[in-house]
């Protein structure tokens, strides 16, 4: 028995060994730290670049993100800048991606960038599997992850750019495209931007549509709205988001603006998980309709 329990510990040393080796000979941990820390650049460059048609726009001297498609069909009718919601990744699908991938096949070319929101906790995100100890090591360990290097004395810190310096810049890029028909989608967020925003942008769009956008804009700012507008939203969206959709309804017929219109998508939630066919279904129809159609007509 002594002699079996010693041939199957020398058994597991034996299977054990290759993975103590490469514990001890291959710790990867330092050279991972010196990627993070000093190729920050570039690791966000190797990110990016996998995004289909990443083309990054110059603003005011900084790179943005920012990525542009074609259209496919062999017609196009104009193009679309996709305004992405608070909290998503340049690249995230939740509703801006898909659109932005299909409306080229309906002939509609698309444009996103990167667009500076201010930091918010979102609690939905919180780790609910580990204990309060288990959270705040995981904290420590983020913070000296991000932690960046000390700058020397000839590093200057270039200033934050301006959402609507990037949407300018946007819409530059597509008038040297020769793109005059200019149609805006928001998402959450970028919805409430592009209502906030627009009026102060000097280049006219052709319509815009709101997904899921929170915003309780006033009579002047819709006045100086003169194009299609198209508000959608899920019937199980945000809360705040029906209210907000029925207050831009009441300013809409206050107004008199006969160009307002409303979807709403039933079983939709804020990024319209498993019905997002639905939505590009909706987004495509209906700028057919206003654009399409009508010149066909």
């Amino acid at each position: 028995m002594k002699q079996f329990k010693t041939v199957w510990l020398s058994l597991l040393v034996i299977a054990l060994y290759p993975f103590s080796v490469l514990a001890a000979d291959g710790d990867s941990v330092p050279e991972f730290e010196e990627v993070e820390l000093e190729q920050s650049s570039h690791r966000m460059l190797r990110q990016t670049s996998d995004v289909k048609g990443y083309q990054p726009l110059t603003v005011v001297g900084q790179e943005i993100n920012a990525a542009y498609l074609e259209e496919t069909l062999g017609q196009r009718h104009g193009a679309v800048v996709l305004l992405h919601d608070k909290g998503e990744q340049f690249e995230a699908y939740g509703v801006i991606t898909p659109l932005r991938h299909a409306l080229p096949q309906y002939g509609w070319s698309t444009l996103i960038l990167d667009f500076d929101y201010p930091f918010e906790a979102n609690i939905l995100l919180s780790i609910k599997d580990e204990s309060a100890a288990e959270i705040d090591e995981l904290d420590e360990l983020a913070d000296e992850t991000l932690e960046e290097p000390v700058a020397d004395a000839t590093t200057t810190e270039l200033p934050p750019v301006s959402n609507q310096d990037r949407i300018q810049a946007a819409l530059a890029f597509l008038q040297a495209k020769n793109i005059n028909r200019i149609v805006f989608i928001g998402h959450g967020a970028g919805g409430d931007m592009a209502i906030e925003l627009l009026d102060t942008i000097k280049t006219p769009i052709s319509a815009l549509l709101l997904v899921g956008a929170t915003a309780h804009p006033k009579n002047d700012v819709f006045n100086e709205f003169n194009f299609p507008i198209l508000d959608i939203y899920g019937a199980n969206d945000l809360d705040v988001v029906p209210e907000a959709v029925e207050h831009r309804k009441t300013l809409m017929k206050r107004i008199n603006n006969t160009r307002y219109q409303v979807r709403r998508v039933e079983g939709a939630d804020h990024v319209f998980s498993g019905l997002r066919a639905t939505l590009i279904a909706t987004v495509s129809g209906w700028l057919r309709k206003q654009f399409v159609e009508q010149a066909d007509n």
